[in-house]
């Protein structure tokens, strides 16, 4: 009985020191956004469309740069933000990697070259972000991203709406790119101003399950800083959907270096295609 009682007081010991430690906030990520993430993959629209997309997660790299696997997500309420109910979006994204001696993700690190970064894919229903002759329609295609940056990742952080600051001013568009296994995209890079992440812990926001809360020293919550961004928007018109591969950085080379060595490795897989 006694060895029995020194041994459950060994592992509950163990458990609360575990559950205390940096590491734990990192494995409950790992678990519920690789659930969370199968759930949504699986009730997306693309699957009635016929599309697969796969994206590498940051494990393909050799720095401890992304988050280890590309996580989806539904955002049914976009259509009805921008007054097209019937309107679908689907979110393929991934963040930067965590800082295990912070028990967070570097996406609060404003110290960090991958402070506030994001990469992934936008699949919007519909002919979305272009004009009917097929030219790119800046102002409409910009609302995707704002809407994932603002509502879905800062305001979930708990920035009040009013504060939101989202700019961007395209600086280079070339079309005729081949992307992901096709031709005939359009990429754009941006400069942007957008809020940052970094923020005083205030309430128990359910974003804080994938990102960790931030561990960092703040001066401002949600200060808005400088980013680059850049886009390789398509439709498919017989799938009729728009995809939008996206990379948003603050760091230059990171974007290019996230471009090179994971974005630029994505499929895009028609299953209805021979």
């Amino acid at each position: 009985m006694k060895k029995k009682l020194i041994r459950f007081s060994a592992i509950f010991v163990f458990v609360i020191v575990f559950l205390m430690s940096p590491l734990a906030p990192y494995l409950k990520s790992l678990l519920v956004m690789k659930v969370y993430s199968y759930m949504n993959e699986r009730e997306s629209f693309i699957n009635e469309k016929g599309i697969e997309i796969n994206i590498p997660g940051g494990g393909i790299t050799e720095e401890k740069d992304w988050y280890p696997f590309v996580m989806t997500y539904n955002a049914d309420d976009f259509g009805p933000s921008i007054g097209q109910p019937s309107t679908d979006l689907t979110i393929m994204y991934n963040f930067p990697a965590f800082d295990l001696s912070k028990g967070c993700s570097h996406i609060y690190d404003d110290k960090s070259p991958y402070y506030n970064g994001f990469y992934g894919a936008y699949v919007v229903s519909g002919k979305y972000g272009f004009h009917e002759d097929g030219r790119f329609d800046e102002q409409s295609a910009s609302s995707v991203p704002e809407f994932d940056m603002r509502k879905l990742v800062l305001e979930d952080l708990g920035m009040p709406a009013r504060d939101g600051v989202f700019e961007w001013e395209i600086i280079s568009s070339e079309e005729e790119v081949s992307y992901a296994g096709y031709d005939e995209w359009i990429k754009l890079d941006a400069d942007m101003l957008v809020n940052g992440a970094l923020h005083r812990v205030k309430e128990n926001y359910r974003n804080y399950i994938q990102y960790g809360k931030p561990k960092y020293d703040v001066e401002e919550d949600f200060l808005p800083i400088k980013m680059k961004g850049r886009i390789y928007a398509r439709y498919f018109a017989k799938q009729d959907c728009s995809i939008y591969f996206y990379v948003l950085a603050k760091d230059y080379d990171v974007l290019e270096k996230c471009d090179k060595e994971i974005l630029s490795k994505s499929e895009v897989l028609l299953l209805d295609e021979n």
